[in-house]
């Protein structure tokens, strides 16, 4: 049985906490956030707290909070190994004796349930020792653990970055173009499963298509034409971007 304590009620420490508190070989045995009001939902899960000077002791905290948070947590009182969830950070930020990494891969949202079981789980710790509790804990609760060191993960982070934030923007201005011209965007749904499906099978420049691969000058205008503002904007950088990385084919 690993004691398990968390630290945060945000996105990514909620779903932790649900995977923890339902895993039988895991003791939620604290939740830590400084607002009360922040802890209300959890009350019935796990004990909670907001005196960070008085955790109960685990075997591993997982610090689920944001960058500012996690370099303003003073955890040398414990004797615990203490990891953070950022993609970014380096094990170094977090003032503890014992330190490491569990970056979820994944975009979390309170609203929707995540299956953590199928969530890549980025693991990595500053003393050997330490990796094969931390590595136990993520297989519990996950079946794809990956050790990644620093440099790798910040890199994995940018393409995650481009891969979820930004397309999830790019697919924003696709809402507001239907909803601008009442448009229904679910008729977008079915080509947007297909998109994504498309990633699991082939590779991103075999599966591209549209106007700029095909150098389609007439469409490309037409469109540009439609487009004001940042729209605009983002639709002749990507078109730049697709038409460089299929130069050879044009």
């Amino acid at each position: 049985m690993i004691r398990i304590g968390i630290l945060g009620t945000g996105k990514v420490a909620t779903h932790l906490i649900k995977g923890c508190a339902a895993h039988p070989s895991l003791d939620l045995i604290e939740i830590y956030n400084r607002s009360e009001n922040g802890l209300m939902p959890f009350k019935d899960i796990a004990p909670t707290t907001t005196d960070l000077n008085s955790l109960n002791k685990a075997d591993l905290y997982i610090v689920a909070l944001p960058d500012e948070g996690i370099k303003n947590i003073n955890l040398l009182h414990t004797k615990g190994l203490v990891v953070h969830t950022s993609g970014t950070n380096s094990f170094r930020l977090l003032q503890a004796n014992r330190r490491g990494v569990l970056y979820p891969a994944q975009s979390f949202s309170k609203e929707k349930k995540i299956d953590l079981t199928k969530t890549p789980l980025c693991i990595e710790t500053e003393k050997e020792e330490d990796f094969e509790i931390l590595k136990s804990f993520a297989q519990l609760i996950s079946k794809q653990v990956h050790p990644v060191a620093e440099d790798k993960r910040q890199k994995l982070h940018l393409a995650a970055v481009f891969a979820n934030n930004f397309s999830n923007s790019v697919i924003g201005m696709a809402y507001d173009i239907c909803k601008d011209n009442d448009l229904d965007f679910k008729i977008l749904q079915p080509l947007l499963q297909e998109t994504f499906l498309k990633t699991q099978i082939l590779s991103p420049k075999s599966a591209q298509t549209g106007p700029a691969v095909r150098n389609d000058v007439a469409t490309l205008k037409q469109q540009l034409n439609q487009l004001s503002g940042t729209q605009k904007e983002v639709y002749q950088i990507l078109t730049k971007s697709i038409q460089e990385n299929h130069g050879s084919e044009l």
